[in-house]
């Protein structure tokens, strides 16, 4: 079991920081990866590998500033996952969080927060 899990932010591409010992799980910056599903599947299948059954309450934390559309379906495969993992014994909950002022943000994690299965909550700055 992988305990860490790292990708250091670019130009184009968040910054995705995990830690199993520190219940640790950020996702920030902006995502406009070419290949959005290349850059998330390495994320899923790291959750889906370490993350089942942690039996703990464990935040999510998603803070992006800008994100395309190929990165915002790859977000729902995340979310998707995470409900998932749930269901195994984990306890997620994943934290949308956005400036106050961001309508368009604020919006989308509003949307996600209808239609996906894990806790939900859209937190603004």
């Amino acid at each position: 079991m992988d305990t860490t899990f790292y990708i250091e932010s670019t130009n184009v591409s968040p910054e995705v920081k995990f830690d199993l010992q520190q219940d640790l799980f950020v996702v920030r910056g902006r995502s406009m990866p070419e290949n959005t599903e290349g850059f998330y599947q390495p994320v899923i299948d790291w959750l889906k590998a370490n993350a089942t059954g942690l039996n703990r309450a464990c935040n999510f934390d998603v803070a992006l500033d800008y994100y395309n559309t190929g990165s915002f379906i790859r977000l729902m495969a995340i979310f998707n996952c995470l409900g998932e993992l749930n269901k195994s014994g984990s306890q997620f909950t994943v934290r949308w969080i956005c400036e106050s002022d961001d309508e368009d943000n604020i919006e989308d994690g509003v949307s996600f927060k209808e239609v996906v299965k894990v806790p939900f909550e859209v937190i603004k700055l």
